[in-house]
């Protein structure tokens, strides 16, 4: 029994809930129908319609649906339409064919990822490649960063810690990531999205992978286009068979086994059959116009088991214009094949190997003919011989675009752009594209001697490329006179970094006396004692180089030890590679002392080998220093609890999946396959196809705009509704193509990229219409507005636009503008946020450029706002614990699921079940908030308490430079001596910086947690500027550094000390331990979007920021210096803003909003007693003839209603401040109303107070007109 089906009667009659029918496998416009119906009183239309309950693994309306096969006879008619669909799985491969493109015969066929990839694949005029030119003269913003391609990307992106491309051709990654990638699926839109990098000249397969032009792809494309080269035109067959063999393009032609062909000797009779010249293949082998033609040869000069070499390359002389033709053969142009590299004594075994020899030849050529293409084009480089133009951004960027190599040479050029991605090396002229990040300077870096490794310098290894500053050459090697070679980093390393060895005195076994090195002879393999003078003096005396420890340095970079050098073949070996058996070596140096014991150098048989063993095992087991804490001047010398590093870090999650163990025919190609059940033994197979594919089979590619859209946090936890919507640009009614709307929780999401589809409403696209995307937030608690963003779609004549955007959220709603040029009939003037242009911002139920087009919006609910439609759908946004495309579905948390007051906020309804974010109080994290935070307390000891300070937050010393956690920017609040810091886990090194001031104030050797701590005068980091005499200050810096150890040793007091890159601490043997510190970082914001009234906002980190701060200018005051205060003094909200904590519960508050409410309520009971009595005092007429009397009357109404209103007024500051999420509306009511009310009681009071002295001076002046006075 596969279903059950029920009414909508019944299932009201069951008490069955709209929730429950969603788990049972309806769809959710169903679930809403009948949740329409429960809301409904009178029920009649839906009465009778019908719910199926479907048992898993079946779903659908009526259960027709299945993921699995659930009957024999359903196998076997499956296992019948696999087989006779699946014969030849490489004809089931995607196309593009919503381009008129010529890709050649049958089966290979378009691609998206082969328009604008810089070289022709359609044959019909390079159709491909038509429109391209306007990528190339691209030009970006200043805050975008210009792929490779053309196309912009926010610059942001560059910085990504996730190793996330967004440009096409991913040049904006600096670390090489394979697609197709099966196990990572975070990066599955990346290679769908993934097209290869123009001019390098590679294949795209089809799925994101690129490999050089006949190279093998993972899903077979490479065998698609060898069939197409393969087919047989005009040949005859005989001739077509034979050429095709011979030339290796593939192994069997048209069924033929080209082996078979060989052994049965149809090579000659073949080629006798031929018309010479033959051109094979029939159609262009490369670049869309590059021909192959053969002429007779003798049998002799044939080899079957080599490839064909063609005797001519033909080309179109028009885009290659720098190679001069020497045979014409009649329409073509063409180059014999010794000028194009194919010399007759080179052996080629294979069709690629023809290929690689060719194709640099091509690689100046244009994929179109230029058309009045002139200087007026600044962005544009003219390649020298050639009529090649190219962008300058290509320029010096490793790939020789023009046939010269001119654009890889043009140095003065190329520093002259002003290009903000480009670096300019030590020593060298021009200025490098970062794309040569990878290998961009020799030694590292523009300004490696800004970033070399403290404990690198002087430690007898070059590291930096000599320079030359004021006529000195300067290294890293250089002027180390006053350098404490022993030090931590350098003692018992197994290497001389003193002159004379002092650092490695009493490390090993004791083989040679004081100040020489044992060492064994290269060839005789002889023990010696080398003196101190042949040690690092660049010449190799020893076996391994284990005297000149730098040639190994370079090459194992990646290796934690340095190496064993083998002479003959310069390269290194590691050091677990001596005596294994094997030779490393190319004369086998790495195995010579071993004498066939290959477990000569385990550890476990030091003690019993001789001296010239246990040398020779020693050999490049040097361990690469890392940086140490373990002679560091521990502070504070305290008791402190020592735990466990915490694991479990929050939003740096690699999500693996592992191979599953089902495996389906690939019909669907990237679509999902489902079983479709029409009858009892009648299966279909039905293809539910992702947005970015189309056709029965998913077999055709869409197009799209691949919008990648990451949102800024700011200082609120609570949840956004963002709603995108793709439309035409090009008339009043704005169509909307399609829209996408997300949930957004800044503790969730921040940081992550939303990657998301927009689709086209009709294929193919029509390339004339401008189209947009148009991107609104709103407050998911209130559906209030905050903002909205403008984004145009270029390229139109992509078939795939890729935009990349990084947008910040402000924490209230953009003021409309009164100087609107927009006539908005149903809406309110806006301006977008990234752009100077207007918008009209239509009322729910209203669209159209003017919001004068009223839509059908009754299927929404009535606690959600409309903001459009869609195939005559109203566009729903919901408010938070609602969900479904009419807002109709109830969501709520499970009870008590997060824990130590923990706020559950839903975010994604539709993962049912995993929907629930829990948003943690500051002291917790954790998936529910089930785990407690380290705590730093803080205190301030004779140094002035600043108004803010940052934290820097340092753990893992196994790295060569400690990790920097993270930094926490905090307010000081007023009065407060103390400070509280929470840490994402356990630290070793804690820097708070104050105002212009860094102080040490944690330093410990082992992980800490819940440590108390004070920073004064003596704990300062002191600038280099107050420890160095004048003439050590003018010193060029890389020499200076050489003297960093004396200020420890001369100030036995001092615990560190700075300068612009290096935050050094003072260790208990008086040395300076430094690593990279960048003091002159700055932390505004990047948006001026969170302060008002010209505060200063400052946040520390530019994405994801976990608080940000505003720092007010005179008289303005409140978290985002919104208040005004001149003339007022302190106000309430000044007293207690900074006191009172958001999110938190009244009774966690601190002592001090929770002292002031008890003297708020003491006053208000007092006060209102007080006026209660004296009214009841002076209501009778008796004690109100006279003046005072009145006044006590009145008064006493007065002052009740003023403690009344004041006590107001401290618990709506209490309860807006702590829950931020109150409507705007609300706060801006209660502002003017309790405001206006406390300030006309105030007054009347004062009023009271004057008539009253009034009375009492004409009193004493005509004397009292009362007898009883």
């Amino acid at each position: 029994m596969h279903q059950q089906n029920f009414t909508f009667d019944e299932l009201h009659r069951l008490n069955i809930s709209s929730h429950e029918v969603l788990l049972w496998s309806s769809s959710m416009d169903l679930a809403e129908r009948y949740q329409y119906y429960v809301d409904q009183s009178i029920r009649s239309i839906e009465l009778n319609e019908q719910f199926f309950n479907c048992t898993p693994p079946r779903f659908g309306s009526r259960c027709q649906y299945s993921f699995e096969l659930v009957s024999n006879v359903a196998d076997m008619t499956l296992n019948v339409l696999w087989q006779s669909d699946m014969t030849d799985a490489v004809t089931h491969r995607t196309c593009y064919i919503l381009l008129d493109c010529d890709r050649g015969p049958a089966p290979m066929c378009l691609d998206w990822r082969e328009i604008c990839n810089g070289r022709i694949d359609c044959f019909n005029n390079g159709v491909d490649e038509s429109q391209c030119f306007e990528l190339e003269i691209n030009e970006c913003n200043e805050n975008e960063y210009r792929c490779y391609n053309g196309l912009c990307i926010a610059r942001i992106f560059l910085d990504d810690p996730f190793f996330e491309a967004e440009c096409f051709d991913r040049s904006d990654l600096w670390v090489e990531t394979d697609c197709p990638n099966a196990y990572l699926r975070r990066h599955v839109f990346e290679c769908a999205e993934y097209a290869c990098r123009p001019d390098e000249g590679r294949f795209p397969c089809g799925d994101g992978q690129c490999v050089e032009d006949f190279d093998k792809c993972q899903n077979g494309r490479h065998i698609l286009l060898a069939q197409s080269l393969s087919v047989q035109g005009y040949l005859p067959y005989d001739c077509w068979i034979a050429v095709g063999c011979l030339s290796k393009v593939t192994d069997q032609v048209n069924g033929v086994s080209c082996e078979q062909f060989v052994n049965l000797s149809q090579v000659l009779p073949g080629l006798e059959t031929c018309e010479y010249p033959v051109q094979f293949p029939t159609i262009p082998v490369l670049l869309g116009h590059v021909r192959f033609l053969y002429y007779p040869k003798q049998i002799f000069n044939i080899s079957v088991k080599l490839a064909l070499i063609p005797d001519y390359v033909c080309y179109d002389e028009q885009l290659c214009d720098f190679l001069r033709p020497t045979f014409y053969h009649g329409n073509l142009t063409c180059r014999h094949r010794y000028e194009m590299g194919l010399k007759s004594d080179v052996e080629l075994k294979d069709w690629k190997s023809i290929i690689d020899l060719i194709k640099p030849h091509f690689r100046g050529c244009i994929t179109l003919h230029y058309h009045n293409i002139t200087s007026h084009y600044s962005s544009l480089y003219a390649c020298k011989n050639s009529s090649k133009y190219i962008s300058k951004y290509r320029l010096i960027d490793g790939i020789s675009d023009c046939a010269l190599n001119d654009d890889e040479q043009v140095s003065e050029l190329s520093c002259s752009l002003n290009h903000p991605f480009r670096l300019q090396c030590l020593n060298e002229i021009h200025c490098q594209s970062i794309s040569l990040l990878r290998n961009i300077c020799q030694f590292g870096g523009q300004n490696n001697f800004e970033e070399i490794l403290f404990y690198e310098i002087c430690d007898r290894v070059t590291d930096l490329s000599p320079m030359i500053i004021n006529g000195r050459n300067h290294s890293d090697e250089t002027d180390c006179e006053n350098w404490q070679c022993n030090n931590i980093y350098t003692r018992c390393d197994g290497f001389w970094s003193c002159p004379h060895g002092e650092d490695e005195e009493n490390c090993t076994r004791s083989i040679c006396p004081k100040g020489l090195l044992p060492c064994i002879l290269l060839n005789r393999s002889a023990l010696i004692c080398l003196p101190a003078s042949q040690v690092g003096d660049g010449i190799i005396d020893c076996l391994g180089a284990s005297d000149e420890i730098e040639y190994c340095r370079k090459s194992n970079e990646n290796y934690r030890t340095r190496g064993f050098y083998c002479p003959n073949d310069s390269k290194c070996v590691q050091h677990g590679e001596l005596c294994n058996g094997n030779q490393d070596c190319l004369l086998g140096d790495d195995e010579n002392v071993c004498e066939h014991r290959s477990q000569l150098c385990e550890k476990s048989n030091f003690h019993n080998l001789t001296d010239a063993e246990y040398v020779f095992c020693q050999i490049g087991s040097i361990i690469k220093p890392s940086f140490s804490l373990e002679t560091a001047s521990i502070y504070p010398p305290l008791p402190i609890v020592q735990i466990n590093p915490v694991n479990n870090q929050l939003n740096e999650q690699y999500i693996y999946s592992s191979p599953g163990k089902f495996s389906q025919p690939n019909i669907c190609n990237y679509g999902l396959q489902v079983y479709h059940s029409l009858g009892l033994d009648n299966i279909s197979i039905v293809c539910f196809c992702p947005p970015n594919y189309y056709g029965d089979r998913c077999q055709f590619q869409n197009q799209r705009v691949s919008l990648t859209l990451r949102l800024g946090l700011v200082e609120r936890q609570l949840p956004y509704a963002i709603v995108i919507s793709f439309f035409e640009d090009d008339n009043d009614r704005q169509e909307i193509y399609s829209y996408h709307q997300l949930t957004y929780l800044p503790k969730d999401g921040c940081g992550r990229s939303f990657n998301i589809y927009l689709l086209y409403s009709a294929r193919p696209k029509n390339n004339s219409k401008n189209c947009s995307i148009h991107i609104d937030a709103f407050d998911k608690n209130s559906l209030t507005y905050l903002a909205s963003w403008h984004l145009k779609v270029p390229f139109l004549f992509l078939p795939v636009n890729r935009l990349a955007v990084f947008l910040t959220l402000p924490i209230s709603r953009t003021l409309h503008h009164s100087h609107c040029p927009l006539e908005c009939y149903k809406g309110t003037c806006v301006k977008y946020l990234n752009e100077e242009h207007f918008f009209c911002l239509c009322y729910s139920g209203w669209s159209g450029a003017k919001c004068h087009i009223q839509i059908d919006c009754t299927n929404c609910s009535s606690n959600s706002i409309c903001v459009g439609t869609i195939q005559n759908r109203p566009i729903c946004v919901c408010r938070l614990g609602k969900f479904g495309p009419r807002c109709l579905l109830d969501q709520s948390c499970p009870e008590k699921f997060c824990e130590n007051d923990g706020r559950c906020v839903m975010i994604d309804e539709r993962m049912i079940n995993k929907s629930y974010v829990c948003i943690c109080p500051q002291s917790f994290f954790g998936i529910r908030c089930e785990k407690i935070k380290p705590k730093i307390e803080i205190s301030f000891l004779n140094i002035e308490v600043p108004s803010y300070t940052y934290a820097f937050i340092y753990q893992d010393t196994i790295y060569r430079q400690p990790k920097l956690l993270h930094i926490i920017l905090q307010k000081v609040k007023m009065f407060q001596k103390i400070i509280t810091f929470y840490a994402r886990s356990a630290f070793q090194i804690v820097i708070l910086k104050t105002d212009i001031n860094y102080y040490l104030a944690v330093l410990q050797q082992s992980e800490s947690t819940n440590i108390s701590t004070t920073i004064g005068p003596a704990q300062r980091c002191v600038p280099y500027q107050e420890l160095f005499s004048h003439e050590l200050l003018t010193l060029p810096r890389i020499h200076r550094l050489k003297n960093y150890h004396v200020p420890c040793q001369n100030n036995v007091e001092l615990q560190c000390f700075m300068d612009e890159l290096y935050m050094c601490l003072c260790t208990v043997e008086h040395h300076s331990n430094c690593f990279s510190f960048d003091s002159n970082m700055t932390f505004e914001c990047i948006d001026d979007l969170y302060c008002e009234n010209g505060g200063i906002c400052l946040q520390h980190k530019a994405e994801c920021p976990e608080s940000i701060l505003c720092v007010c200018t005179d008289c303005f005051f409140g978290n985002r210096c919104q208040f005004y205060a001149k003339g007022i003094g302190l106000t309430l909200d000044d007293m207690l803003r900074y006191a009172i904590q958001p999110n938190v519960t009244f009774s966690n508050q601190s002592i001090i909003v929770q002292s002031s409410s008890a003297i708020i309520m003491f006053l208000f009971v007092v006060g209102l007693l007080n006026s209660i009595l004296t009214y009841l005092v002076f209501r009778h007429p008796n004690c109100r003839q006279t003046g005072s009397g009145m006044y006590l009357h009145v008064s006493s109404i007065v002052s009740g209603l003023a403690i009344s209103t004041l006590t107001m007024k401290f618990w709506f500051v209490v309860v807006t401040h702590i829950y931020q999420s109150t409507d705007r509306h609300i706060l801006l009511g209660g502002c003017i109303s309790i405001e206006i009310a406390l300030k006309l009681f105030l007054y009347i009071s004062n009023w009271l107070n004057a008539f009253v002295a009034i009375e009492r001076v004409i009193t004493d002046i005509v004397g009292s007109p009362y007898a009883q006075i």
